[in-house]
C-alpha cells in the first residue's frame, strides 16, 4: 500500500471493540502514525468516553498537538489538541427540543415494534450527547458475544433504521458499530468531517486513506466514500494493526 498523506480511523470495532478502550498496542501505533502524517480518529462515540479512556495517551505523543483530529458523534464535532487542552474547533449541537423529539421517536418505534421485549441488556441504552442521540439495543455494557449474536443477519437493526429514517427525515440516521444507530442533524455525518479535515489540511481526499469496517448500506462510513477518499474496510482490530504496519513500512 503506498503511504496515503492523512489517514482517518473509525474506532468501534476498526481501533478497538466495540465501546472499548484500544489496545496499548494500538495506540503505541497510533503514535507512529503521528510522527510522519496528519492521523484522525472519526466516530459515533462522545467525547467525554474517549477522553476517559484514551485521549490522555494520545495527548503525550510528540507530534499529537500538529498531526492529531477528533471527530466525536459521527463528526458532529471537531478537537484539536492545543497547549495540552483538547479544544472544540466546531459543534453542531442539537437543541434540547431536537433531541427530545428524537428520544421520543425512538422509545416508541422500539416499543412498538416488540424486537427488544426479553431482550436482555446490559447498562444504557439511550444515550444523549447533545450533538447526537445514540441508541444501542442490548446496552453498553453488553459482551461482545451478547451484541454479535443479538441480531447476525442485521435484519433487526435494519427494521429500526428504516423506521427511523422514515420517522425522522429532518435528521440524519446512521448504523455505527456492531449495535448502536446515531441520530445526528441532517447533513451531519463523517463524510462532513472528512472534507472538513481535507479542507483545513489543505490535502486532496483522494490522497487520503478511511479506514473503518461499517461501508455496508446505512453504515456510517459508507457516506465517506462520496468524497473521493480512499477506504479500507476491516473486520476488526487485528486487521486494522495489519493496516497500520503496511503504512509504516512503506514510510520508511
Amino acid at each position: 500500500m503506498s503511504a496515503p498523506r492523512g489517514i482517518i480511523f473509525d474506532l468501534d470495532d476498526t481501533l478497538a471493540e466495540s465501546f472499548k478502550r484500544p489496545s496499548d498496542e494500538m495506540l503505541a501505533r497510533l503514535g507512529k502514525l503521528l510522527e510522519r502524517l496528519p492521523v484522525a480518529i472519526m466516530t459515533g462515540s462522545g467525547f467525554n468516553r474517549m477522553e476517559s479512556q484514551f485521549l490522555s495517551v494520545i495527548a503525550a505523543y510528540p507530534r499529537a498537538q500538529e498531526h492529531f483530529y477528533l471527530f466525536p458523534n459521527s463528526s458532529a464535532q471537531c478537537y484539536v489538541l492545543e497547549r495540552g487542552q483538547w479544544k472544540q474547533q466546531y459543534n453542531f449541537a442539537l437543541t434540547e427540543e431536537e433531541r427530545t423529539r428524537i428520544k421520543t421517536v425512538i422509545e416508541k418505534i422500539v416499543a412498538e415494534s416488540g424486537l427488544l421485549r426479553d431482550i436482555p441488556h446490559a447498562g444504557q441504552r439511550l444515550f444523549d450527547r447533545e450533538a447526537q442521540v445514540a441508541f444501542t439495543p442490548v446496552g453498553v455494557d453488553a459482551p461482545l458475544e451478547t451484541k454479535q449474536l443479538w441480531d447476525p443477519g442485521g435484519g433487526k437493526r435494519k427494521f429500526l433504521f428504516d423506521a427511523l429514517s422514515q420517522a425522522l427525515p429532518e435528521f440524519e440516521v446512521l448504523l455505527g458499530g456492531t449495535t448502536t444507530i446515531d441520530v445526528t442533524r441532517k447533513g451531519i455525518n463523517k463524510s462532513y468531517g472528512v472534507q472538513w479535515l481535507s479542507e483545513r489540511l489543505n490535502i486532496p481526499t483522494n490522497e487520503m486513506l478511511y479506514v473503518g469496517d461499517a461501508f455496508n448500506e446505512g453504515g456510517n462510513d459508507r457516506v465517506v466514500m462520496q468524497t473521493g477518499i480512499l477506504t479500507r474496510p476491516v473486520s476488526g482490530p487485528l486487521e486494522t494493526a495489519q493496516v497500520i504496519d503496511e503504512i509504516l513500512g512503506d514510510a520508511t
